[in-house]
């Protein structure tokens, strides 16, 4: 009876410890698998931007600016590194310590790799409406501290005004602290001040997303591409939707 006895409570032990073994392997297996997609899906993309996206920025951008920004920022694997002064940015992005920057189009080396979708920033002069800067000995300028300083047309001396934000600019030209600002020509269309200055474009830049190359950063390129086509393509039906509404209507 005593042997019977412990037969049975071996077999029990068996039991269990076999079921155990038995559930606690594909558990092991799903969790492992699902941390290797996440791993694989949800790698971060770190990418630079000098001008710092704020509301304000925002709201003076185009359509087709905003849509490229909007959908860089709505990237879910995207760590934005924005408000960057120019020469930082060139450094982190040559120590590999961002992936992507926005920067403009040119001529890509080996190496590197970049968005099929571009965005155009035309910089212009404003100044007070009426003003006549031909009579100043020295003409202050303002721009946004991240950017370089651009040649100017001024036949002056140049003082440089380092701003934080392009609104400090606009507010130190209306009270007469400064000259003149320089930002993109979509700005302060409906100022009563302000006005574009009877001189050409200071700078014309076309940005585009520009990645090292590797297959992270393929893949994100693609994955921005593919967003932009397909916000593109329903601006496009829209249009072709609201040109026939008003035909018929």
């Amino acid at each position: 009876m005593r042997v019977s006895h412990l037969r049975q409570l071996w077999r029990s032990d068996v039991h269990i410890i076999l079921a155990v073994a038995f559930f606690s392997l594909p558990i092991k297996n799903l969790m492992a698998d699902d941390t290797a997609i996440g791993t694989e899906t949800y790698q971060l993309v770190r990418v630079g931007n000098v001008a710092r996206i704020t509301p304000e920025w925002r709201k003076d951008l185009s359509q087709s600016q905003l849509r490229f920004y909007d959908t860089l920022v709505s990237m879910k694997n995207v760590e934005l590194n924005d408000g960057l002064p120019f020469g930082r940015l060139s450094g982190l992005y040559k120590r590999r310590e961002l992936d992507c920057v926005v920067d403009r189009s040119f001529k890509l080396s080996e190496g590197y790799i970049a968005s099929s979708h571009d965005i155009r920033f035309e910089m212009v002069i404003f100044g007070r409406q009426g003003e006549n800067l031909f009579d100043r000995n020295v003409v202050t300028v303002g721009y946004l501290a991240t950017l370089p300083q651009f040649p100017l047309p001024f036949v002056q001396p140049v003082e440089w005004y380092g701003l934080k934000t392009i609104q400090q600019g606009a507010d130190l030209v209306r009270i007469g602290r400064i000259d003149v600002l320089i930002a993109h020509r979509e700005m302060f269309a409906d100022d009563s001040v302000l006005e574009v200055m009877p001189f050409p474009p200071v700078r014309v830049v076309e940005l585009t997303v520009q990645c090292h190359d590797t297959p992270k950063n393929r893949n994100f390129l693609s994955a921005f591409d593919r967003r932009m086509n397909s916000l593109s393509k329903q601006r496009e039906q829209s249009t072709i939707i609201g040109g026939r509404s008003s035909v018929l209507f």
